[in-house]
């Protein structure tokens, strides 16, 4: 019997049907890295829950087969020494997509519409203020978002925008089929294109050695006088000191972030500002999707320990 190794504590309705095929490890709450590197070499897999992968976890685990993720991004496991040694790295890319697109629209519209503000003044103040011509907020309807990175989650987010009335421009490395931009009715630019016309930008691309701040000065001063940007990806995608220089600047109207540079701390100048919207990376967190989001890793697991090819491989090149 094939053995797999989970991180953190997991209901046991989540393992309670596969614990008939596999033997399943789990600790009381969450194992630390120093006790994964011991038991590891006795397991085929491991499902990592909030907590990296890195290169000596890997080469302790002398039988391993499969690592999962229980996220879509998996730059917390060192993949490509995963890759060179032929071992499955699975990932969960469907459950995560409609709860991060929906927290990305949430995010565009509560800075947009200044939510968190008005919420913070208003509570303090106990007074609705009598505002004619208010120029800080942006009515989304018949402006332009940016989608950078039109994977599942950038075109699930770039329709729900598309409901809300505004126009869409994308860019990818990888452009979408004709019949793809019809139906979302989305078009395709450059990335420099995309920058200079977009009111709003959204990033949804992964975090890879070409995207580490792919989003920097430079990037900020070819965007229009005023925008927006949203980052519900990762963190490093954008270099957190050029962005707290656009938004005090006024360069960037505002941002709505669930990623963090240097997570899971928050740079303190970046939470000083007032015209920023910040979650603690909480795109999938609602009990449901985590639930969808387990079944998903796991079953692409135990889809590869059964010898058959999963559909949510990350590292599809091991299979030849």
């Amino acid at each position: 019997m094939k053995k797999i190794l989970i991180t953190r504590k997991l209901p046991e309705s989540s393992v309670a049907e596969l614990r008939k095929e596999f033997e399943i490890t789990m600790p009381e709450d969450t194992f630390s890295q120093e006790e994964i590197k011991k038991l590891i070499p006795d397991y085929e897999a491991v499902l990592a829950v909030s907590l990296p992968i890195p290169h000596d976890i890997i080469e302790a685990g002398v039988k391993l087969e499969a690592i999962g993720n229980n996220g879509v991004g998996y730059d917390n496991i060192d993949w490509k020494y995963a890759t060179e040694r032929g071992i499955a790295v699975i990932n969960t890319p469907v459950n995560v997509m409609e709860p991060t697109s929906e927290l990305a629209i949430a995010l565009m519209l509560a800075i947009t519409r200044g939510v968190v503000m008005f919420d913070k003044d208003l509570r303090e103040t106990k007074d609705c203020p009598k505002m004619i011509f208010f120029d800080r907020d942006m009515c989304c309807f018949g402006k332009t978002l940016g989608v950078v990175g039109f994977g599942r989650i950038g075109k699930s987010v770039a329709k729900k925008a598309k409901a809300l009335g505004m126009n869409i421009v994308y860019y990818d490395e990888y452009r979408a089929a004709p019949e793809v931009e019809a139906e979302i009715g989305a078009t395709y630019m450059s990335f420099d294109e995309v920058l200079a016309c977009a009111d709003v930008i959204t990033i949804h691309c992964p975090y890879l050695d070409s995207t580490h701040h792919m989003f920097n000065k430079d990037t900020f001063a070819k965007m229009k006088d005023g925008a927006y940007l949203v980052n519900c990806a990762r963190g490093a995608i954008v270099c957190e000191a050029d962005l707290v220089e656009a938004l005090k600047s006024g360069k960037l109207r505002g941002a709505g972030l669930d990623v963090f540079e240097f997570e899971p701390k928050v740079g303190a100048e970046l939470a000083s500002l007032p015209n920023v919207v910040l979650t603690p990376h909480v795109g999938t967190n609602t009990t449901e999707v985590r639930l969808k989001m387990i079944a998903e890793a796991l079953g692409g697991i135990a889809t590869y320990l059964r010898g058959e090819r999963p559909v949510n491989i990350a590292n599809p090149s091991i299979l030849g």
